[in-house]
């Protein structure tokens, strides 16, 4: 065969490498935010398993107040629908990220593979953070600190409505966005760390059959 035919061969081999990556890669960002982080957005199956709804009908309970469920249950409806909404910005974000570095890939010796390391991998999640938490903040702001007071009825005190409303507030914007992310960290992670071993094993396959291929190594 000849040498040029060898490295068409080579080159072709190469590029299959990369889109596989990418699809492995894809796949896994899908799932991240199509099931895992979709997950922690979406109506619980079972009310008890509302940690904001739970959290305000507890702080209406302490105040000896009553909440109007049917309004709690329209903003955190238009709230999580909203939320849900940004999932697949936040998945093209990660997808377009780690693309360049997947495609920018270009080995120096027979050995090389690709490889994302926790650096990269803690760049973008840092930005992502910070964009899913400014957009959290303007969700919750909108749906739900603006509409607070349809959560009570026209016979609650105004004090005690000023003071059950800051408590709500409170909690949206510091224990349950910080819950979270943190929930949504934990779920990066563990997507990142199978990402890289499912990278790894691409690449393995790819070595050995640029290795011991005949027509790879004519």
């Amino acid at each position: 065969m000849e040498q040029q035919t060898v490295e068409e061969i080579r080159i072709k081999h190469l590029e299959n490498y990369k889109n596989a990556v990418y699809e492995i890669m894809k796949n896994n960002s899908k799932s991240l935010f199509e099931d895992d982080i979709l997950s922690l957005l979406q109506k619980p199956p079972l009310d008890s398993m509302d940690i904001i709804k739970c959290k305000i009908l507890d702080l209406a309970k302490r105040y000896k107040t009553v909440i109007q469920i049917e309004s709690l249950n329209k903003c955190l409806d238009s709230y999580r629908k909203d939320a849900m909404s940004l999932l697949l910005d936040w998945e093209k974000f990660r997808i377009e990220r780690l693309e360049k570095i997947i495609f920018s890939f270009q080995p120096k010796k027979n050995s090389d593979i690709i490889k994302i390391n926790k650096k990269e991998f803690n760049l973008i999640n840092k930005e992502l953070k910070k964009q899913i938490k400014r957009f959290i903040l303007d969700l919750i702001d909108k749906n739900i600190v603006k509409n607070v007071n349809s959560l009570f009825t026209n016979d609650v005190d105004g004090s005690l409505k000023d003071s059950l409303s800051k408590d709500i507030i409170k909690f949206l914007q510091t224990n349950y966005l910080k819950q979270l992310l943190e929930s949504m960290d934990f779920k990066v992670i563990v997507k990142d760390t199978t990402l890289i071993n499912r990278i790894k094993e691409q690449g393995e396959r790819y070595l050995f059959t640029l290795n011991n291929s005949h027509l790879l190594n004519e």
